[in-house]
Protein backbone atom coordinates (compact mmCIF):
# COMPACT_ATOMS: atom_id res chain seq x y z
CA UNK A 1 0.00 0.00 0.00
CA UNK A 2 2.65 2.70 1.11
CA UNK A 3 4.75 1.12 -1.87
CA UNK A 4 2.15 2.07 -4.18
CA UNK A 5 0.94 5.86 -2.88
CA UNK A 6 5.34 6.06 -3.10
CA UNK A 7 4.95 5.07 -6.61
CA UNK A 8 2.18 7.59 -7.87
CA UNK A 9 3.81 10.69 -5.92
CA UNK A 10 7.04 9.77 -8.08
CA UNK A 11 4.79 9.43 -11.36
CA UNK A 12 3.13 12.31 -10.80
CA UNK A 13 6.30 14.14 -10.26
CA UNK A 14 7.70 13.46 -12.89
CA UNK A 15 4.91 13.61 -15.10
CA UNK A 16 3.57 16.87 -13.82
CA UNK A 17 6.65 18.68 -13.84
CA UNK A 18 7.20 17.81 -18.07
CA UNK A 19 3.42 17.73 -19.20
CA UNK A 20 1.77 19.71 -16.61
CA UNK A 21 -0.57 19.04 -14.14
CA UNK A 22 -3.81 19.13 -15.94
CA UNK A 23 -2.33 17.62 -19.24
CA UNK A 24 -0.97 14.52 -18.16
CA UNK A 25 -3.55 11.58 -18.24
CA UNK A 26 -4.35 9.77 -15.52
CA UNK A 27 -4.00 6.45 -17.25
CA UNK A 28 -0.11 7.64 -17.86
CA UNK A 29 0.06 8.25 -14.28
CA UNK A 30 -1.26 4.64 -13.27
CA UNK A 31 1.17 3.29 -16.09
CA UNK A 32 4.15 4.39 -14.44
CA UNK A 33 3.96 3.99 -11.40
CA UNK A 34 3.04 0.63 -12.40
CA UNK A 35 -0.48 0.23 -10.73
CA UNK A 36 -2.70 -1.78 -13.04
CA UNK A 37 -6.01 -0.65 -11.61
CA UNK A 38 -7.17 2.34 -13.45
CA UNK A 39 -8.56 3.61 -10.15
CA UNK A 40 -5.48 3.58 -8.46
CA UNK A 41 -4.77 6.91 -8.42
CA UNK A 42 -8.33 7.86 -6.90
CA UNK A 43 -7.98 5.37 -4.40
CA UNK A 44 -5.06 6.51 -2.62
CA UNK A 45 -5.21 10.30 -3.25
CA UNK A 46 -9.22 10.77 -4.14
CA UNK A 47 -8.63 12.95 -7.26
CA UNK A 48 -5.51 14.42 -9.41
CA UNK A 49 -5.12 17.43 -6.92
CA UNK A 50 -5.01 15.03 -3.71
CA UNK A 51 -2.04 13.89 -5.56
CA UNK A 52 -0.35 17.21 -6.56
CA UNK A 53 -1.13 18.13 -2.69
CA UNK A 54 0.38 15.10 -1.10
CA UNK A 55 3.56 15.74 -3.42
CA UNK A 56 3.65 19.64 -2.31
CA UNK A 57 2.89 17.96 1.62
CA UNK A 58 6.20 15.72 0.98
CA UNK A 59 8.71 18.56 -0.14
CA UNK A 60 7.50 21.49 2.05
CA UNK A 61 8.29 19.29 5.17
CA UNK A 62 11.79 18.91 4.36
CA UNK A 63 12.12 22.53 2.81
CA UNK A 64 10.05 24.07 5.91
CA UNK A 65 12.57 21.97 7.98
CA UNK A 66 15.42 24.01 6.25
CA UNK A 67 14.12 26.79 6.84
CA UNK A 68 13.41 26.40 10.90
CA UNK A 69 16.66 26.06 11.42
CA UNK A 70 17.95 29.17 9.28
CA UNK A 71 14.99 31.34 11.34
CA UNK A 72 16.10 29.97 13.89
CA UNK A 73 20.07 31.46 13.35
CA UNK A 74 18.33 34.90 12.32
CA UNK A 75 19.32 37.81 14.52
CA UNK A 76 16.76 40.03 15.77
CA UNK A 77 17.31 42.62 12.86
CA UNK A 78 17.96 40.31 10.33
CA UNK A 79 18.85 42.17 6.88
CA UNK A 80 15.86 41.57 4.33
CA UNK A 81 18.40 39.79 2.43
CA UNK A 82 18.89 37.06 5.11
CA UNK A 83 14.87 36.32 5.33
CA UNK A 84 14.74 36.34 1.83
CA UNK A 85 17.44 33.68 1.65
CA UNK A 86 15.40 31.66 4.51
CA UNK A 87 12.62 31.83 2.27
CA UNK A 88 14.88 30.80 -1.35
CA UNK A 89 18.19 29.30 -0.03
CA UNK A 90 15.73 25.63 0.88
CA UNK A 91 14.01 25.75 -2.80
CA UNK A 92 17.49 25.95 -4.86
CA UNK A 93 19.19 23.32 -2.30
CA UNK A 94 16.13 21.12 -3.77
CA UNK A 95 17.94 21.55 -7.32
CA UNK A 96 20.60 18.93 -6.50
CA UNK A 97 17.83 15.95 -6.33
CA UNK A 98 15.89 14.65 -9.38
CA UNK A 99 12.41 14.85 -7.41
CA UNK A 100 13.19 18.21 -6.25
CA UNK A 101 13.39 19.48 -9.89
CA UNK A 102 10.43 17.60 -10.59
CA UNK A 103 8.96 19.39 -7.71
CA UNK A 104 10.63 22.80 -8.20
CA UNK A 105 8.71 22.60 -12.21
CA UNK A 106 5.65 22.28 -10.38
CA UNK A 107 5.68 25.21 -8.11
CA UNK A 108 5.21 27.57 -10.45
CA UNK A 109 2.20 26.25 -12.12
CA UNK A 110 0.10 26.18 -8.74
CA UNK A 111 2.03 28.93 -6.27
CA UNK A 112 -1.20 29.56 -4.57
CA UNK A 113 -2.76 27.12 -2.41
CA UNK A 114 -3.54 25.49 0.53
CA UNK A 115 -0.45 23.98 2.00
CA UNK A 116 0.97 26.78 4.15
CA UNK A 117 4.28 25.67 6.10
CA UNK A 118 4.67 27.59 9.47
CA UNK A 119 8.64 28.20 8.86
CA UNK A 120 7.93 30.14 5.50
CA UNK A 121 4.61 31.61 6.80
CA UNK A 122 7.08 33.25 9.59
CA UNK A 123 9.87 34.65 6.96
CA UNK A 124 7.03 36.31 4.80
CA UNK A 125 5.30 37.73 8.38
CA UNK A 126 9.42 39.66 9.23
CA UNK A 127 9.53 40.34 5.03
CA UNK A 128 6.00 42.21 5.22
CA UNK A 129 7.45 43.83 8.21
CA UNK A 130 10.70 45.03 7.25
CA UNK A 131 8.81 46.59 4.07
CA UNK A 132 6.44 48.18 6.69
CA UNK A 133 9.47 49.95 8.72
CA UNK A 134 10.55 50.65 5.26
CA UNK A 135 6.91 53.15 4.71
CA UNK A 136 6.26 50.79 1.66
CA UNK A 137 2.33 51.21 1.30
CA UNK A 138 0.85 47.46 2.20
CA UNK A 139 -0.82 46.95 -1.40
CA UNK A 140 2.37 47.40 -2.86
CA UNK A 141 4.43 46.16 -0.07
CA UNK A 142 2.45 42.58 -1.07
CA UNK A 143 2.51 42.88 -4.68
CA UNK A 144 5.87 43.28 -4.46
CA UNK A 145 6.15 39.98 -1.95
CA UNK A 146 3.63 37.84 -4.54
CA UNK A 147 5.75 39.33 -7.48
CA UNK A 148 9.19 38.52 -6.03
CA UNK A 149 8.04 34.37 -5.13
CA UNK A 150 6.44 34.12 -8.56
CA UNK A 151 9.87 35.73 -10.15
CA UNK A 152 12.24 33.33 -7.83
CA UNK A 153 9.84 30.15 -8.46
CA UNK A 154 10.29 30.57 -12.33
CA UNK A 155 13.82 30.68 -12.35
CA UNK A 156 14.35 27.68 -10.58
CA UNK A 157 11.63 25.82 -12.17
CA UNK A 158 13.41 26.80 -15.57
CA UNK A 159 16.88 25.99 -13.43
CA UNK A 160 15.65 22.97 -12.45
CA UNK A 161 14.82 22.12 -16.14
CA UNK A 162 17.82 23.17 -17.95
CA UNK A 163 19.52 20.58 -15.84
CA UNK A 164 17.32 17.85 -16.80
CA UNK A 165 18.20 18.77 -20.13
CA UNK A 166 22.08 18.64 -19.81
CA UNK A 167 21.95 22.55 -20.54
CA UNK A 168 25.73 24.51 -20.12
CA UNK A 169 24.85 26.47 -17.16
CA UNK A 170 26.66 30.17 -17.06
CA UNK A 171 26.57 30.12 -12.91
CA UNK A 172 27.25 27.56 -10.71
CA UNK A 173 25.10 26.24 -7.77
CA UNK A 174 26.22 28.75 -5.38
CA UNK A 175 26.55 31.07 -7.29
CA UNK A 176 22.91 30.72 -8.86
CA UNK A 177 21.82 30.54 -5.49
CA UNK A 178 23.38 34.15 -4.22
CA UNK A 179 22.36 35.83 -7.74
CA UNK A 180 18.69 34.61 -7.27
CA UNK A 181 18.75 36.15 -3.39
CA UNK A 182 19.82 39.48 -4.88
CA UNK A 183 17.83 40.03 -7.33
CA UNK A 184 14.69 38.52 -5.06
CA UNK A 185 16.15 41.24 -2.68
CA UNK A 186 16.06 44.06 -4.94
CA UNK A 187 12.57 43.40 -6.29
CA UNK A 188 11.39 44.19 -2.57
CA UNK A 189 13.51 46.93 -1.78
CA UNK A 190 13.44 49.07 -4.91
CA UNK A 191 12.71 52.49 -4.62
CA UNK A 192 8.72 53.47 -5.28
CA UNK A 193 7.94 55.93 -7.60
CA UNK A 194 4.65 58.51 -6.96
CA UNK A 195 2.87 56.66 -9.22
CA UNK A 196 3.45 53.21 -7.92
CA UNK A 197 2.56 54.80 -4.27
CA UNK A 198 -0.21 55.73 -5.57
CA UNK A 199 -2.42 53.44 -7.65
CA UNK A 200 -5.20 54.84 -9.62
CA UNK A 201 -7.38 51.70 -9.67
CA UNK A 202 -6.65 49.05 -6.64
CA UNK A 203 -7.04 45.51 -8.35
CA UNK A 204 -7.88 42.49 -6.26
CA UNK A 205 -4.40 41.40 -5.12
CA UNK A 206 -3.24 37.78 -4.15
CA UNK A 207 -2.82 36.65 -0.69
CA UNK A 208 0.96 36.54 0.51
CA UNK A 209 -0.48 34.11 3.66
CA UNK A 210 -0.81 31.42 0.88
CA UNK A 211 2.18 31.72 -1.36
CA UNK A 212 4.48 29.12 -0.94
CA UNK A 213 4.82 25.37 -0.22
Amino acid sequence: MADAKAALIRAGEHLFAREGVHQTRLRDLNEMAGQRNASALHYHFGSREGLLRAIFERHSATIDADRTSRLAALGADAPIRDIVAVILAPMADHLVLADGRDYLRILPQHLIGEVEPPAVVKAFDLARQDLDRRGLPKTLRDERLISMLRAATTLLAERARAIEDGESLTLDAEAFTANLIDMATAMLTAPASSPARSPKKRTAASSTAQVVR
